[in-house]
C-alpha cells in the first residue's frame, strides 16, 4: 500500500513540476510558418471534409482524449479499471475489474496495456477501444 501511495505521489509531483513556464516561443519560426502558409479555397475545404469523413468512418474518434494518458492509467491503476472509465466504458466496469482482482489477478489489465502499447507503436491509435462496452476490450 505504501508503494502505491508513493507511486501516486510521485506521478502527481511530476505532473505539477511540468509547467508552461519552462517552454519558450520562437516568434521568428511562427512568422516564417505564417508566411509559408497556403491559401485554402472553398473547393479544397470540401475535399478535406470528404477525406475527413472517409477517415472517421473507418476508425472511431477518441473524442479528444489522450491515448498516452489512457496507457499511463492502465499501467498505474489498471487493476481497478480506471483506464476503462477514462476511455468511456460503462460506469460499472471499474467494479468488474476491482472485484475480479484485475480480471483474474491482473491478466486483463496487462493485456489491455500490451494492446494499447501496440496500438500506439504501429500508429493505429486507441480509437477503436474508446466507448467499448466489452470486458475484454480487445476481443
Amino acid at each position: 500500500m505504501k508503494k502505491l501511495l508513493l507511486t501516486l505521489v510521485a506521478v502527481f509531483a511530476l505532473c505539477f513540476a511540468a509547467s508552461a513556464a519552462n517552454y519558450s516561443i520562437n516568434d521568428d519560426l511562427i512568422d516564417q510558418s505564417i508566411e509559408n502558409a497556403v491559401d485554402i479555397t472553398s473547393s479544397s475545404l470540401q475535399a478535406l471534409d470528404m477525406a475527413a469523413a472517409a477517415a472517421s468512418s473507418s476508425t472511431s474518434v477518441s473524442s479528444g482524449k489522450s491515448d498516452g494518458l489512457a496507457v499511463a492509467l492502465t499501467f498505474i491503476l489498471g487493476g481497478f479499471g480506471v483506464h476503462r472509465h477514462y476511455m468511456g466504458t460503462s460506469r460499472g466496469m471499474w467494479a468488474a475489474y476491482t472485484f475480479t482482482f484485475g480480471g483474474i489477478f491482473g491478466v486483463v489489465p496487462l493485456i489491455d496495456f500490451i494492446v494499447e502499447i501496440v496500438g500506439l507503436v504501429d500508429g493505429t491509435g486507441l480509437g477503436k477501444y474508446y466507448n467499448n462496452p466489452k470486458f475484454f476490450m480487445w476481443s
